[in-house]
């Protein structure tokens, strides 16, 4: 019969499982950002409004008030500076101090207690890295004691951040080497660890419903069967013979471009994969970035065709415009950016007439304003000409330089560039958009180099379903 341990057994099981879960996605996780920013550090502060920092204030808050307390008492307790878990400190400590002097002295009032914080922070100072020597001086500027001890366990947090980055900086030439065979295995880890979520994906691919989805939207747009900015494709819309047979010549590069591209310039809804997850804020910052530099260069584009040729060949002008709208552009959310435009069309005019002016050229004219106005302040409308060739462009320059990224690996070897040239409309944006496409393909690239055997099974099963 089942009793309550069996109850408590599943549960445990449960908590492990959970556990074990957590940290394979942390280790997975924490090498793929070292392997995508190569300004990745940990950071000693946290997030402001954080959960975690806020039950570490009032932790940290309860324990200065307990040793405020105990140093009040005649004599002070002074041991209950030495934190229980702080056991390395401990170690070096009692290697420089005599402890049990220490106590003598402590429990008959005689204790220097400043000069014992020196020898602390001297201490710390030989261990520290070079760049804590300021905050290690100005440690010993603390008049009162809780202050000062404060500060010293404040550096010693400071320091073991320090610790961590550097071992994750030594670490991380031999992670990139093996990067791919890593990710792969504690991806696979991570599935059999979640075989519910998963549809027990290992052996078979019953799992990464998203994945599959994702790859069919992709295939479709690729055989010309779907749009490409459509979230999905309406049943009526697909021929399903037709796609069938243009379906087993597609091309597993041609169809995870569209793929990675989808959720870049995608609609609401388009489907986001499993193995897309870790990456799903750094490529929502360059989903908004493409569509804020798109934006940026239909207005150009506008507002040249609408003032003629006055200025279209001031260099100095387009660029001075250009830094201007990606300031009052900067931090404006994707789906305000229809709002803001009435700014982008006033700053516009109030930038071209100050160079029209400085130039002695004439003003101008209501009909051009008028004209500037409608085409700025509805240039993110669905039937936007101007708009939607320069997002079609972009789409076709950022899909040309991944899949050139992906099949022409020698090319740097042989001195041939792997960058198209840059469309009619995009040159004033030309530096903006390269930045953006070569971090996207970094991160493509090595999506594509960890997940292909998975995206090749899955595609097979789409082709042969």
């Amino acid at each position: 019969m089942d009793g309550p341990q069996d109850g408590a057994n599943v549960s445990d099981s449960s908590e492990d499982s959970q556990r074990k879960t957590a940290k394979i996605v942390s280790h997975m996780a924490l090498a793929h950002e070292l392997l995508m920013d190569d300004s990745f550090k940990l950071q000693t502060e946290l997030p402001q409004n954080s959960l975690e920092r806020q039950v570490r204030d009032v932790v940290h808050k309860a324990f200065w008030d307990k040793l405020q307390e105990e140093l009040n008492q005649k004599p002070p307790n002074i041991l209950s500076l030495l934190l229980p878990y702080q056991n390395s400190l401990k170690t070096h400590i009692n290697e420089m101090l005599d402890l049990d002097l220490i106590k003598q002295q402590a429990d008959h009032g005689i204790l220097d207690i400043s000069k014992l914080a020196q020898s602390i922070v001297g201490f710390l100072s030989k261990m520290c890295a070079p760049a804590r020597d300021e905050q290690a001086k100005k440690i010993l500027l603390n008049e009162d004691i809780v202050d000062l001890f404060r500060e010293v366990f404040s550096l010693i947090d400071a320091m073991k951040v320090d610790m961590a980055n550097f071992q994750l900086q030594t670490i991380k030439p031999h992670l990139m080497q093996q990067s791919v065979e890593y990710e792969r295995k504690k991806f696979k880890d991570y599935l059999q660890s979640n075989p519910a979520t998963f549809d027990s994906f290992l052996p078979s691919l019953g799992g990464l419903m998203s994945t599959k989805v994702w790859l069919k939207r992709a295939a479709e747009v690729a055989t010309g069967v779907g749009f490409r900015a459509a979230a999905e494709v309406s049943a009526e819309a697909v021929d399903t013979t037709d796609f069938k047979q243009k379906l087993q010549d597609a091309d597993l590069i041609d169809v995870l471009v569209h793929g990675y591209l989808g959720i870049i310039f995608g609609e609401a809804g388009w489907p986001f994969p499993e193995t897309l997850i870790m990456d799903e804020f750094r490529l929502a910052e360059m989903r908004w970035s493409v569509r804020r530099t798109t934006l940026i260069a239909a207005v150009l584009l506008v507002t040249l065709n609408t003032i003629g040729q006055q200025l279209a060949s001031d260099a100095a002008y387009l660029a001075n415009l250009k830094e201007v709208l990606y300031i009052l552009l900067d931090g404006v959310p994707e789906g305000d950016f229809p709002s803001a435009l009435p700014g982008v069309y006033e700053q516009t005019v109030r930038e071209t007439e100050k160079l029209l002016q400085e130039r002695g050229l004439n003003k101008l004219t209501s009909q051009q304003k008028d004209l500037l106005k409608g085409q700025t302040e509805g240039i993110t409308s669905s039937d936007h000409t101007v708009f939607n060739l320069i997002t079609t462009r972009t789409y076709d320059f950022m899909f040309n330089s991944i899949k050139r990224r992906f099949l022409q690996k020698g090319s740097r070897e042989s001195g041939q560039s792997t960058q198209p040239s840059t469309p009619q409309g995009l040159t004033s944006v030309n530096t903006e958009l390269s930045e953006i496409t070569g971090r996207f393909s970094r991160v493509v690239g090595h999506n594509l180099a960890v997940f292909v055997p998975f995206y090749e099974d899955l595609l097979t099963e789409i082709k042969g379903s």
